[in-house]
């Protein structure tokens, strides 16, 4: 049997150590390392990270800025009650891209939220640094960091066979670490034989062949690190797939596109109950530099109606375990806050994020619901409010964000060691 990538990309931290990616030992003293408390049972956090700086001011409409159609003439979602596609109105001043509009029941529920003006004050605009930035979540040098994600999971214990797995075709940053990952393309990736003829050199063979060309002097030294590794990943291919053959089929009609694919199969496995507490799809093409589309058209609208779309079957899948399961999307950046001349967008700074689930809790504001579906304390596009001249300023510290996931939602209290140098402010998104 001839395996390729669609098998295993990555799995421990053994495999992640010969690639270069080293657990991040020196956040704390030696004999001061955190103490690894049980997370809450039950509790899955899904990652969805929009590769390519999604363009937060038109996913998430801040309609009620006149500041925001001066600078987007073309690009600007119509505003409220102005057709068809225009924004769906939240609370009088956001509102959502029409695209989304899939969404807005769980935005009135209460089972989603968003936040806005969401960033860091050292963005280099830079695509690969601001990716090791949100998933590494280290400021400056991420060179030898592990994923946040891998971390929480390093300093904390779960309550079944498999914590954490990505559904793509690498293991991204987010999960790499000493802690076990697996990253899957698919789960029709399990068909591994019962007899368990593949022997873990083969699986090792292969990882080699596909994923390393080590120099002759390492190669032995590869083969071995990749034999463990081999011998892991056979092991939690073979337990994931065992319990999803006692998971009950979806009764949900998910779109047929990558990304409802793959909350498809992320939903099958919490349902199957093998403890899955962290899950990471990757969604890419949301670098919109030209064409991107004004109102709720284009390349940019497509993009949001599959992501709604997905989306809107993953959490109807769920329905009666929504009270566990928190969604939340990454992205690299925002976008510049006026169009360009091709009808695109720039690199930019602060953005957006939304977060689904049942274990949102919606700050308490004097709107006259008693609650505010978007989260933001608003900078202004203004000329002389954005920052540089040219980028919606950060309000909100990314990291506060990620910090209410992991201790909140997870419950894992040692943000210390997860989220290392940064002191941690409220922000109320979930409780």
């Amino acid at each position: 049997m001839h395996l390729t990538r669609r098998f295993f990309l990555q799995s421990t931290g053994v495999l992640s150590a010969y690639l270069g990616v080293a657990p991040l030992e020196l956040l704390r003293a030696e004999g001061d390392a955190a103490i690894a408390r049980p997370v809450t049972r039950g509790r899955t956090l899904v990652v969805i990270f929009l590769r390519g700086g999604a363009d937060g001011l038109n996913l998430v409409v801040p309609h009620g800025d006149p500041a925001y159609y001066q600078l987007r003439r073309t690009l600007a979602v119509p505003a409220p009650r102005r057709g068809p596609d225009s924004v769906v109105s939240l609370d009088g001043f956001f509102g959502l891209h029409p695209r989304l509009a899939p969404l807005l029941p769980h935005f009135l529920s209460g089972n989603a939220v968003a936040t806005h003006a969401v960033g860091y004050d050292q963005n280099t605009r830079s695509h690969f640094e601001e990716q090791d930035v949100w998933e590494t979540g280290v400021i400056g040098n991420t060179v030898n960091s592990d994923g946040w994600l891998n971390r929480h999971l390093a300093t904390s214990t779960g309550h079944g066979s498999i914590r954490a797995l990505a559904v793509g075709d690498t293991l991204p940053r987010i999960l790499q670490g000493r802690a076990p990952s697996f990253a899957l393309r698919g789960l029709e990736d399990l068909t591994l034989p019962r007899d368990g003829a593949l022997a873990p050199e083969t699986v090792a063979a292969a990882l080699e062949h596909a994923y390393c060309t080590p120099p002759p002097a390492h190669r032995t030294a590869a083969r071995d690190l990749l034999a463990q590794s081999g011998a892991v990943t056979l092991d939690g291919m073979a337990r994931v797939r065992d319990l999803l053959a006692k998971s009950a089929p979806s009764t949900v009609e998910f779109p047929d596109t990558r990304l409802g694919r793959q909350l498809q199969q992320v939903a099958q496995l919490i349902k199957a109950d093998v403890g899955l507490e962290v899950a990471e799809v990757d969604y890419g093409g949301w670098d919109t530099h030209q064409n991107q589309g004004g109102g709720a058209g284009g390349m940019f609208g497509e993009l949001v109606g599959q992501m709604a779309d997905a989306l809107a079957a993953f959490m109807a899948d769920l329905e009666s375990r929504l009270d566990d399961v928190l969604v939340v999307t990454l992205t690299d950046f925002g976008r510049t806050a006026a169009e360009n001349g091709t009808g695109g967008t720039d690199h930019g700074w602060a953005n957006a994020m939304l977060v689904l689930g049942g274990g949102v809790k919606r700050a308490q504001t004097s709107h006259p619901d008693g609650e505010r579906p978007v989260i933001a304390n608003w900078p202004g596009l203004a000329p002389d409010q954005l920052h540089e001249g040219r980028d919606l300023l950060h309000t909100i510290d990314f990291r506060d964000v990620l910090g209410e996931l992991v201790r909140v939602h997870l419950g894992n209290p040692n943000l210390t060691a997860v989220l290392p140098g940064h002191e941690f402010k409220p922000v109320g998104l979930v409780g």
